[in-house]
């Protein structure tokens, strides 16, 4: 628990493997960040998940559970949800659009799409199929660097997946959904810090 009430909760699966889950709680709401996976096979530079590798994938019914594990020990109903936890969300697709069903249906959590993000590190195809889902959720695309050979270096699967193929990717996302991306950003010292970056 930290001084500002954030809970990071470590959770046990019925196969005894651990995954991680933390409440955000501010005055109007409680952000729940929730795994998808055990491990995660994307292997970037800056995140100690990726250095375990990858596990499994979550069942739906383990990511509703993260939710009811922060519930229960806040004491308070979660209002928001990111998918930024553990893994890459979009490698385990089934699963993950399985748990937002839950997540925001009536007889579920009935939690509004419009309150749920998913964080990617760019995978295109899977973009653009999330896009296309029925449900409009919110998307967050992990992109630290927007010069090729620097993202190539802290995160080396995207050798597989060029910028241009995110771009594309994600201009579809908008004009299928008009959601805003939102893009997240580590700044390093000396490595994507410059006007170039």
């Amino acid at each position: 628990l930290a001084n500002d009430g954030t809970l990071k909760l470590l959770l046990s699966t019925c196969d005894y493997e651990v995954i991680e889950c933390v409440g955000i709680p501010t005055e109007k709401r409680l952000t729940a960040c929730l795994s998808s996976q055990v491990g995660c096979a994307m292997d970037c530079k800056f995140c100690a998940t990726g250095k375990e590798g990858l596990k499994r994938s979550l069942k739906a019914s383990e990511i509703l559970d993260q939710i009811l594990f922060i519930e229960n020990e806040m004491n308070r109903k979660v209002t928001n949800i990111v998918f930024m936890g553990m893994g890459e969300p979009l490698l385990n697709y089934k699963n993950l659009i399985s748990g937002i069903k839950k997540i925001t249906s009536k007889d579920g959590l009935g939690i509004s799409p419009k309150r749920i993000t998913v964080s990617t590190s760019g995978i295109p195809k899977m973009i653009e199929r999330l896009a296309d889902e029925p449900i409009k959720i919110n998307l967050a695309l992990s992109l630290h660097s927007a010069v090729e050979k620097t993202r190539k270096k802290i995160m080396p699967f995207s050798k597989r997946f060029t910028l241009s193929d995110i771009l594309d990717s994600i201009v579809y996302w908008y004009r299928k959904t008009k959601r805003v991306v939102t893009y997240e950003y580590i700044i390093w010292k000396g490595i994507n810090d410059d006007y170039e970056h």
